[in-house]
């Protein structure tokens, strides 16, 4: 293992830390001047580390897949723990407590120890939005840099996409061709549509404040929010309608997005995966709607499907934001939302769950294999966006997500031990946090519920937060003695 090389690239993650804060700063010295020192605490210490981490220079060598995840890991512990200092200074709260809100909100999972976040200084609140942001946006530029990492069908799949991979055991720093222009394409977009839904919130009533730090979660798909009630504290139907198309958005592949804007149009056929995103938040939300509207008298049908098509894509993408509490929605609603609640958006976004592409695979090889039974002689190749892909694709997916189950089970059980909740809503909190759903349902539904919790618990939830977002892949490999041989 070269740690050489690893320490001095993480100076760049401390560095980039160390800019970021001077927001919350800059906030604080307008609201609480007093407030300020946590912010400037943290980000002296990174540029202290980042100075030091920076002079591991000499004789760097090669950096490979294996210094690659190593780098990933400590990049995301160092990054929760220093975000996690201004929470633990400025709040009432002890350090696990401030660690698990950083962790929540770094991998977009939404899940809180906030019960009255209304109460926050409004520059913490902010700081809680930015958080969100900056996992959202880390986990696009992952996509590009370490596809193989972000799941083991990422590397054939990502290799449909304008990127060029080079295998494990080659160097794996400058991969990708044309990545600095990428990246600041990606930032540009990503800014600018913070910007545009952060004025149409401003057009909808919301005051500057509480436009950004919602704009932000919903761009990360993750779903703090500014109010106890979320949405229903404001929500009216012209937020709504632009809260559905940002998220719709959010779930999209940014690269995808990049070629729409250079009025690339001719191969959209082939985008399969954003063709059946769209095709299944359609029929969900139209469903959804069907069944609201046809056992609630007092809706008529644009706000039926409003309510459909508001709730199916916050839970598709995983953002989680609700502008009501669907527990008391029909039965078959429900099941609609719990369904979307595992399917996930597309691959290149920051929603989670099992991500259209996997899906879109899946089913295609089904199909395939059922052609193959009419016809035994006949080559039926697997073809995603007009690719062909290898078998291994579908036997790897099928393979994560039965040990994503097992986790879960296994998480679940211990849980149940470690706190005083039942099986059922233990296993709905490990479920939440592993996929890094931001909600779930009955108990689990409660963002706050992980307050209640002794800390052994919240280290527990931590630990799956944090190996949901970068992929039970990783710890497997990290687990073999070989990924440490030479």
């Amino acid at each position: 293992m070269n740690w050489q090389i690893i320490f001095h690239r993480l100076h760049w993650v401390l560095g980039g830390i160390s800019i970021v804060l001077i927001l919350p700063t800059s906030y604080s010295l307008l609201e609480d001047v007093n407030s300020a020192p946590a912010y400037l605490l943290p980000s002296a210490i990174c540029l202290i580390l980042c100075f030091l981490l920076k002079r591991f220079h000499h004789g760097l060598g090669i950096f490979r897949l294996r210094e690659g995840i190593i780098f990933l890991i400590l990049g995301y512990l160092i990054t929760i723990s220093i975000c996690a200092i201004p929470i633990w200074l400025i709040a009432d709260v002890s350090l696990y407590e401030a660690l698990f809100e950083s962790t929540s909100g770094l991998t977009t999972s939404g899940a809180t120890i906030f019960e009255d976040v209304e109460s926050l200084a409004a520059h913490l609140q902010f700081w809680r939005a930015f958080i969100q942001s900056i996992g959202g946006l880390t986990i696009i530029l992952l996509f590009l840099y370490v596809p193989p990492i972000m799941g083991v069908a990422g590397l054939q799949l990502s290799r449909q996409e304008s990127l060029r991979i080079q295998s494990p055991g080659t160097q794996f720093g400058k991969q990708i061709w044309g990545i600095p222009q990428i990246i600041f394409k990606i930032f540009f977009l990503y800014v600018s549509l913070h910007i545009l839904s952060s004025f149409w919130m401003v057009l909808g009533g919301l005051d500057l404040h509480d436009a950004i730090c919602h704009s932000l979660g919903i761009w990360a798909t993750a779903g703090f929010s500014n109010y106890n009630d979320g949405w229903a504290a404001f929500g009216t139907p012209f937020l709504e309608w632009g809260a559905i198309f940002f998220m719709i958005t959010a779930g999209t592949n940014i690269l995808f997005v990049i070629r729409l804007q250079s009025q690339n149009w001719q191969n959209i056929h082939n985008e399969s995966e954003w063709l059946w995103y769209l095709l299944s938040v359609s029929l969900l939300s139209v469903t959804c709607a069907m069944f609201l509207y046809f056992a609630d008298n007092l809706l008529n049908f644009e706000e039926s499907l409003r309510d459909g098509l508001f709730q199916t894509v916050s839970m598709i993408t995983n953002t989680g934001i609700q502008f009501e509490s669907y527990l008391n929605w029909p039965v078959g609603a429900q099941a609609i939302l719990f369904l979307a609640l595992f399917m996930g958006a597309c691959t290149g976004s920051s929603s989670s769950g099992m991500r259209m592409q996997q899906l879109v695979v899946m089913w295609k090889y089904l199909y395939s294999l059922s052609r193959r039974v009419l016809q035994p002689m006949a080559i039926i190749p697997l073809r995603i966006n007009g690719k062909t892909v290898g078998e291994e694709v579908f036997q790897a997916i099928l393979g994560l997500f039965g040990v994503h189950l097992l986790v879960s089970l296994l998480g679940g059980f211990f849980l149940t031990i470690l706190s005083d909740l039942d099986i059922f809503s233990a296993w709905q909190m490990v479920l939440v946090c592993l996929w890094n759903l931001g909600t779930g349902f009955g108990l689990s539904h409660n963002p706050a519920l992980a307050a209640t919790l002794p800390d052994v618990a919240k280290v527990l939830l931590m630990f799956l937060m944090l190996v949901g977002r970068l992929e039970l892949f990783i710890v497997l490999l990290i687990c073999m003695p070989s990924f440490w041989k030479s």
